[in-house]
């Protein structure tokens, strides 16, 4: 059983149309999206649009999965897809001339938040270096502290 994750009957709650659970679903599990969008997207994919994305096809897709108890891998899933998609879209953006994926903030702060700033920067572009497949582990292994048990489920992997 994977450990931090919202309740496990939200997407159930969602299917049969309980009031209120669309609502709930999407505030349980938005953070945990946001997370993962920002770590597998780097620096030049907007987590929140790329997260906005998923829960798009999580609302018009999560009636049709067979095994709702399957929920949190299969949402990893269209995680991972959506961010891919963004993350080719950066990539092609970068090319036209003019245009900026680039978020310069506006917000002088203090050096300690400059240095953790930095080290942040720094971290995502390795991990943007990494393979796919390196990054989600990564990702799922030592940034959010999951078991591989419990990596691997997220990722389908055995």
């Amino acid at each position: 059983m994977m450990t931090n994750l919202p309740d496990p009957s939200l997407p159930h709650a969602y299917v049969r149309g309980d009031a209120g659970a669309r609502d709930a679903l999407l505030d349980a599990w938005l953070p945990l999206v946001l997370q993962w969008a920002a770590r597998l997207g780097g620096a030049r994919v907007d987590a929140e649009d790329a997260a906005q994305d998923v829960f798009i096809v999580v609302l018009r897709k999560l009636e049709d999965l067979r095994d709702l108890d399957g929920f949190p891998p299969w949402l990893f899933g269209v995680t991972r897809r959506v961010v891919s998609q963004h993350r080719r879209r950066a990539w092609l953006r970068r090319w036209v001339p003019g245009a900026s994926t680039e978020r310069v903030s506006e917000r002088p702060g203090p050096e300690a938040d400059t240095a953790r700033a930095e080290l942040g920067r720094q971290v995502l572009e390795l991990l943007e270096r990494l393979p796919t497949a390196q990054r989600e582990a990564l990702v799922l292994c030592e940034m959010e502290e999951r078991t591989v048990v419990e990596a691997a489920a997220l990722t389908g992997v055995p």
